[in-house]
């Protein structure tokens, strides 16, 4: 019964629902179409708003851009203005410049035409001229050769001088002074044959020379004697067992205490021999003050004769040939008597000393008297010349002497 009672009842409100809800549905279709207009209205009015909004803004970003490009064209303006003047002191500067190239061109051509004139006007002057300049010339190179052989020795720049005097007679061509140009070949020729000494390598054996008295063993040991002249002997033990070899396979019985007696024997003999011989030194000496001198003594004995040594370099670089055989004799003498001659060392400086005492160190130098004999014939010939020129009839004035009447021969004259 229940069952059936709900059944019916529940399809009531069911039938109730469509209808309200399709008044509801009317009604809200009714306020949809009447909003429609003013959302239209409103977003109309919010466009407007955005489009005055981004006009505005790029209205005002013109005119800052407007204002940023006037005052970059207001700075190229500046600019170019100041380039333009620095452009045109640079351009000022430049024709300063290149007018004071154009006068210092202007007065080097000047210079270079003053100077090729002076040059012709002395080239015909040399030329056809007195030959007393040309020979002052040569007189001043030869009197410098004769004065590199004198004071110096220096053959080399005598040499040098003559050859320049030579060359310089060749390039004048003068046919009046080819004896002068021979004699002075002459010279040229006798310097060129002059034996030079070796000055570095006899200095360098004068110095072999000093090490060697230093270092060399005297006949009194010393201290500074760095090489000794025997070399130590060895143990009797180590002498006996290198004469007699231990046998490989020893004897035995009395035959083998025969040999241990016999080997006692031998190596007592032998120290004993060596004792002995070690008291006793025979030596010939020539100078018995040699055996008696102390280390102190012979120390300055060495100091003495390497001051030797170098007074003999001293003579070697002043060419006085007394004193350098002086004191290479005083060394050779003194080595051969003061030491040890048993030495290598001893006898490598006795015969250094021999050798350079035995070397000439003065060479005879020839001289440049010829040419300057010919020099002073040439000088004298042409002032004859000269004299005979200036006193030919048709001159007018007396005649007058020839250092008056040459100008030129005057301080020629005076210059020798």
């Amino acid at each position: 019964m229940t069952d059936t009672d709900h059944s019916s009842s529940a399809p009531a409100p069911e039938s109730a629902t469509p209808a309200s809800a399709l008044a509801s549905a009317q009604a809200g279709s009714e306020r949809s179409r009447s909003r429609g207009p003013v959302l239209a209205v409103v977003l109309l009015v919010l466009l407007a708003l955005v489009l005055a909004g981004a006009l505005y803004y790029q209205n005002r970003q013109y005119r800052v851009m407007r204002a940023d490009l006037q005052q970059q064209h207001a700075q190229s303006v500046q600019l170019v203005q100041e380039t333009r003047a620095q452009a045109g002191q640079a351009l000022a500067l430049i024709q300063e410049q290149a007018a004071r190239l154009d006068e210092l061109k202007g007065a080097l051509d000047a210079t270079s035409a003053q100077l090729q004139e002076l040059d012709q006007a002395l080239q015909m002057m040399t030329d056809s001229g007195s030959d007393l300049l040309l020979l002052n010339d040569i007189d001043h190179l030869v009197t410098i050769a004769q004065q590199q052989l004198a004071l110096g020795g220096n053959v080399a720049n005598a040499i040098i001088s003559l050859e320049a005097a030579q060359a310089q007679l060749a390039r004048a061509n003068r046919p009046g002074l080819a004896a002068l140009q021979q004699s002075i070949n002459g010279d040229l020729d006798r310097l060129r044959a002059v034996a030079t000494i070796d000055m570095t390598a006899l200095s360098a054996r004068v110095d072999r020379l000093s090490d060697l008295v230093g270092t060399a063993p005297l006949l009194v040991p010393d201290a500074a004697a760095k090489h000794p002249v025997d070399q130590p002997a060895a143990s009797p033990a180590a002498q006996a067992s290198s004469a007699h070899p231990t046998p490989a396979a020893a004897p035995e019985g009395w035959r083998a205490a025969a040999d241990e007696a016999w080997q006692w024997a031998r190596d007592a003999a032998g120290l004993v021999s060596q004792d002995l011989r070690s008291l006793f030194d025979v030596r010939r000496v020539d100078d018995a003050a040699a055996l008696l001198m102390s280390p102190d003594q012979a120390l300055r004995f060495r100091e003495v004769l390497k001051q030797r040594a170098v007074t003999a370099q001293l003579a070697l670089m002043m060419r006085q040939s007394r004193i350098w055989r002086a004191e290479l004799d005083q060394l050779s003498q003194a080595i051969d008597q003061r030491y040890d001659m048993r030495a290598e060392s001893s006898r490598e400086a006795l015969r250094i000393a021999r050798e350079l005492r035995d070397t000439p160190i003065e060479v005879a130098l020839p001289t440049v008297a010829n040419s300057l004999s010919a020099i002073a014939a040439a000088r004298d010939a042409a002032a004859e010349e000269d004299a005979q020129d200036d006193g030919m009839p048709g001159d007018s004035g007396p005649d007058l002497p020839p250092a008056v009447q040459s100008p030129v021969a005057a301080p020629a004259a005076g210059s020798v």
